[in-house]
């Protein structure tokens, strides 16, 4: 359940709470642009193939990748590597992947799947640096995806079929950095590269590769430098590497929108994939009832 908390404080005296729930709940796109720039993102580097028309439908993708090795002595940073279906232009999304966490001196390998805006959840999988790991995302009937990260190297797998619905607007292959609970970036670690191979979705009923599909690159930025660069796609039409560049990297700026929820409006809330769920996003603002001034704050748990 999504609930938006709203306190109002009015004076310095007088204050009440209401807590509501709304109908309507607007999510941000996950992918955050680079400003005037449609090759580049804050927190995504890899491929995206977007719908070319209204009628185009992604009903399966897949990728294949080595997990790469991270050092333990960059405590605090974090990546994750992934296929997934939805996200570049709408709100929905369905994917799949690897990460390393590294915390206290330990990396932790772990291979998940996420269907926004629910939890990032860890699957029964292990999988160390070094791992083959093939992902594939297929929605079966309507509604219905079968979700299957397979350990190629271990030969050890783990499928499920999951109930989503999706705008099946777009297909990704991607690096990204991940976010903490409360929607603050962790600092990217140094995975060094990550090739990806076996790249392909299915649009409209047809399987396709990398270049059938038009898929564009995306490298990741940080203050105008690149973060982590794309590689052109190769020339077997469905491979890339995406490499971590040696510039530290600066905190994004979350996107931000407005909508309207009930009768009180909503100038911001953010919402970025983390590793392990969603925390909250807050917004300040101010608005009158009865000519008098309230302020607020709006929690999106």
């Amino acid at each position: 359940m999504i609930q938006n908390t709203i306190k109002y404080a009015a004076g310095i005296l007088t204050a009440f709470v209401v807590i509501a729930t709304f109908s309507q709940t607007t999510y941000a796109q996950q992918q955050l642009d680079e400003p005037q720039s449609s090759s580049a993102s804050l927190n995504w580097s890899g491929y995206v193939a977007n719908a070319n028309s209204a009628s185009d439908s992604y009903t399966s993708v897949t990728g294949t990748w080595v997990v790469p090795s991270v050092s333990s002595a960059t405590s605090g940073t974090a990546d994750a590597t992934w296929v997934g279906i939805g996200g570049v232009q709408s709100q929905d999304l369905i994917q799949e992947g690897t990460q390393a966490i590294v915390d206290g001196g330990t990396v932790t390998y772990s291979a998940w799947i996420e269907t926004l805006p629910g939890y990032s959840k860890t699957v029964p999988l292990a999988v160390q640096s070094g791992d083959s790991i093939t992902a594939t995302l297929t929605e079966e009937s309507p509604g219905e995806w079968l979700v299957d990260i397979r350990d190629n190297t271990s030969g050890n797998e783990y499928t499920k079929t999951v109930a989503y619905n999706s705008s099946h607007s777009s297909a990704e292959w991607v690096e990204e950095m991940v976010s903490n609970g409360d929607g603050s970036f962790r600092p990217l670690d140094s995975f060094g590269s990550v090739g990806f191979t076996g790249a392909a979705a299915t649009v409209n009923g047809t399987s396709k590769n990398l270049t059938q599909l038009g898929a564009q690159p995306l490298k990741m930025v940080s203050g105008g430098q690149t973060v982590a660069s794309t590689s052109v796609i190769g020339s077997d039409n469905q491979s890339f590497t995406v490499t971590r560049t040696t510039v530290a990297v600066a905190t994004p700026q979350q996107r931000q929108y407005s909508t309207y929820s009930g009768q009180v409006p909503v100038t911001t809330i953010t919402v970025v994939r983390h590793h392990h769920g969603y925390g909250r996003s807050y917004t300040n603002g101010s608005y009158s009832v009865i000519g008098i001034p309230l302020n607020f704050t709006i929690i999106k748990l």
